[in-house]
């Protein structure tokens, strides 16, 4: 069974929303728990390295890959009527079980729509987006402990989770596959509006949940390309967090700089597309790869470029913002 589970020289093009070619060595489409712990012992006796991926929404290759990309796959929503907890399979879509929650009654993620990716990636990113974070409705997950060999629990603690940021993104964590994710939702509808940009987008209507979804949806598809139609992984950088000092010694000389408060009152969130725009990055290109036209975070595959192409865009971005402004940048997608 492992020999038809293992593909060999598997073409990456289909699995990251970038649109880069690369081949991986061996390939695993993992849908249950006995898959996965027959690709693991693949990889084991054959001395090979491991990448865990999902839809790749949030993953540049930037070379062939030498060892076994697991594609988790892994389908099911648990779910009894009446309770508000919820559990779903690290193989699902998240926007559509954000649809799905909502079809049945339950709140609080409505904020999150349209985020790509999968189940399985949402903690490991720490998923956010119009004032909503991941971690807000987050009950337990399970993963697979690879060096220990069993399925294991974890609570909101064990994640550590902070802006974008996950004990999984850590050394700790490289060898913990998450299978699958539990939240603890609302029963009642009690939409959150406080994000400004969404505050303003909102028709003057009653608001319900439903309506914030599909404010989310209008707002995202306006201001993010289709990967389908223009290969792109979303935002590309974090929005920096810095001290309160360096804001106000910045805004002697760039007066508009936007800055928002964090949970710490000596940090503030400064927006990277704004910091990219200002320091001339909206009409960079490097290859086939461009900054799209509309968004300065948003980096695109506009003429087959490669991931090198990319990255190296990246690379210049980040260097121009940290001339102008002395903030390094954090890249938030993931490189391979």
């Amino acid at each position: 069974m492992t020999a038809s589970l293992i593909q060999q020289q598997v073409d990456l093009t289909p699995y990251n929303s970038f649109g880069v070619s690369q081949t991986a060595a061996y390939f695993a489409n993992i849908q249950t728990l006995e898959q996965l712990q027959q690709a693991l012992q693949f990889a084991e006796a054959n001395g090979i390295p491991l990448q865990i991926l999902g839809d790749g929404t949030n993953t540049l290759f930037i070379k062939d890959y030498p060892g076994l990309i697991l594609h988790m796959n892994w389908k099911g929503i648990e779910w009894a009527e009446g309770e508000a907890r919820i559990k779903a399979a690290c193989g699902e879509s998240w926007h559509g079980f954000v649809i799905h929650c909502l079809n049945i009654g339950l709140y609080g993620i409505e904020n999150l729509a349209l985020i790509p990716g999968k189940i399985g990636a949402a903690p490991i990113q720490n998923i956010g987006a119009y004032g909503v974070e991941l971690e807000q409705f987050f009950s337990q997950l399970e993963v697979y402990d690879v060096e220990a060999g069993e399925v294991r629990v974890m609570s909101k603690q064990d994640c550590e989770f902070s802006y974008r940021d996950s004990i999984f993104k850590r050394e700790a964590g490289q060898k913990l596959i998450v299978l699958s994710m539990t939240l603890e939702l609302r029963l009642d509808s009690a939409p959150n509006t406080d994000y400004q940009a969404l505050k303003a987008a909102l028709p003057d209507a009653p608001i319900t949940a439903q309506l914030v979804f599909d404010t989310v949806c209008q707002i995202r598809r306006r201001k993010l390309p289709d990967p389908a139609k223009l290969g792109n992984a979303g935002s590309f950088f974090k929005n920096p967090v810095v001290s309160r000092s360096k804001v106000e010694s910045l805004k002697q000389q760039y007066p508009a700089l936007p800055a928002y408060a964090t949970d710490d009152a000596q940090l503030l969130k400064l927006p990277a597309a704004w910091l990219l725009q200002e320091a001339g990055c909206k009409s960079m290109t490097r290859g086939g790869a461009a900054v799209h036209k509309d968004h300065a975070l948003v980096l695109v595959n506009q003429n087959s470029a490669t991931g090198e192409d990319i990255r190296l865009l990246a690379q210049e971005m980040s260097s121009a913002v940290l001339h102008r402004f002395g903030i390094d940048l954090q890249v938030e997608v993931r490189i391979i």
